[in-house]
């Protein structure tokens, strides 16, 4: 009994069907997986001599699964927000291949230690220089999904309206793709797999969506992808194919059931009662939509029997803060103060991102035979008293510095708050030195007196 672990005195979020809370809860874990789920009493008897943690006066519940993160735009925090627009259409933002392979690895070091900080225990990454971006994320100790961004439109004009395809270029990236297929599939008992990740309808022509579709077919893997995230690819994908972009995607074979489709806030008539048939999971990014001005129609989603999961995007990867947004703006968008509740986005962040990658026999819920990928919340601050209904409490007042542990496969990744894989302030600093660097080069950035800190 040695080997196995006792997480004892806990409130138990299951998120398991019946919505089970366990008050004095613990959890059994057996290497990786969860070995038993019960009341403390129970569970220490039927285990004596596993290595107890007290958890009293914490929440125990499933770790995150975050659906969309792009981990190296982190470079653009604090100077980007205000400038308007998605970074990767802008020259004078220092992102894409403005950024050496070095220089992805540390930003997406420093990504993927706040995701797990916060506590994403499976991340669906995408982005250039995919080789570095999961030798970082296999680094930090995660579970990671990680795609090539792939596309063969030339992304500077598609600020201006203008679209540019290179069939040279989108070959690259496909073949990129498939070598992270190839050489990063399966890594460490599937802790690290891959997807095939087209960058949405408009930046990859009909033809690069079949064949990144054919790849996907051929490896076995699932898709990613933006979608409806712009009037400008809307308009663009009608001006080609005279379709929706969700009918698109349909024509080019690419939705279906393994598709994760980001954003879906510019949806036309029709578009999400399709999404809905297809079984695609929409993935809601609600605070980054929210702070360029727009939402996607999640309560309509829902209502139709569309699967919603959450992401982070290029935000700060909280997803408790994405949760709380989730709550707000779908209440506002829908017009009803009870459309969407605490316990709905906390399945939007756990069970449903898991039902998106087809792995809900294994992650996101807290039951036996399940990987132990799991989640300490500490209620005691004051913010959160009285703690009367602890998902509410969470959502609706919690902070990621509530998050005192993180497990992933059975092993605790962070402990009392700090990440214990990698040197947090080590990352930091060379996070620092790099955005300083690539600000300064591209955009003339330099740090200044007055209350912006910056110039650029």
């Amino acid at each position: 009994m040695s080997d196995l672990t006792l997480i004892a005195n806990a409130t138990v979020i299951t998120v398991d069907e019946q919505r089970t809370v366990i008050q004095d809860g613990a959890v059994a874990v057996d290497g990786r997986r969860i070995a038993a789920v019960g009341k403390t009493a129970d569970l220490r008897a039927r285990y004596a001599g596993a290595t107890e943690v007290d958890a009293s006066g914490q929440m125990l519940l499933p770790g995150f699964v975050n659906l969309h993160v792009h981990c190296a735009i982190g470079v653009t925090r604090g100077i980007g927000d205000d400038m308007g627009g998605a970074p990767i259409y802008r020259r004078d933002i220092p992102q894409g291949v403005v950024m050496s392979p070095d220089d992805t690895y540390v930003m997406s070091l420093l990504g993927a230690m706040q995701a797990l900080a916060f506590g994403s225990t499976t991340i669906v990454e995408n982005y250039i220089h995919s080789q570095s971006n999961v030798r970082a994320l296999a680094e930090v100790g995660l579970r990671a999904v990680v795609s090539e961004r792939i596309h063969d439109a030339d992304l500077f004009s598609v600020r201006h309206g203008a679209y540019t395809y290179d069939a040279a270029r989108g070959q690259r990236l496909l073949e990129a793709n498939a070598r992270l297929i190839e050489d990063w599939h399966g890594y460490d008992n599937g802790r690290i797999t891959c997807h095939v990740g087209p960058h949405g309808p408009d930046t990859a022509s009909p033809d690069l969506l079949r064949r990144a579709r054919a790849l996907a077919d051929e490896a076995g893997v699932g898709m990613f992808t933006h979608l409806a995230q712009s009037a400008g690819e809307v308009a663009q994908v009608r001006t080609l194919t005279g379709r929706s972009s969700v009918q698109h995607l349909a024509d080019t074979g690419v939705l279906g059931p393994d598709l994760i489709a980001g954003h879906c806030a510019f949806l036309e008539d029709g578009d999400a009662a399709l999404l809905a048939e297809s079984g695609a999971t929409v993935c809601q990014l609600p605070a980054v939509n929210a702070k360029s001005g727009w939402i996607a129609p999640v309560a309509e989603l829902r209502r139709l029997g569309a699967r919603v999961g959450l992401g982070t995007d290029n935000m700060v990867h909280d997803m408790l803060e994405q949760m709380r947004f989730a709550v707000c703006v779908n209440r506002i968008s829908d017009g009803n103060a009870e459309s969407i509740k605490a316990m709905d986005v906390l399945e939007m962040a756990t069970i449903q991102g898991a039902r998106a990658l087809g792995r809900e026999h294994e992650l996101g819920s807290v039951e036996p035979g399940k990987l132990a990928d799991l989640l300490l919340v500490d209620l005691k601050g004051p913010h959160l008293a009285p703690v009367l209904d602890p998902v509410a409490s969470m959502v609706f007042a919690g902070q990621s510095a509530d998050i005192h542990s993180v497990m992933v496969g059975g092993e605790f990744v962070v402990r009392d708050r700090q990440v214990l894989t990698i040197d947090p302030v080590a990352v930091r600093q060379d996070a620092q030195k790099r955005a300083e660097h690539l600000w300064s080069a591209v955009a003339g950035w330099a740090p200044a007196d007055g209350p912006t800190g910056c110039r650029c």
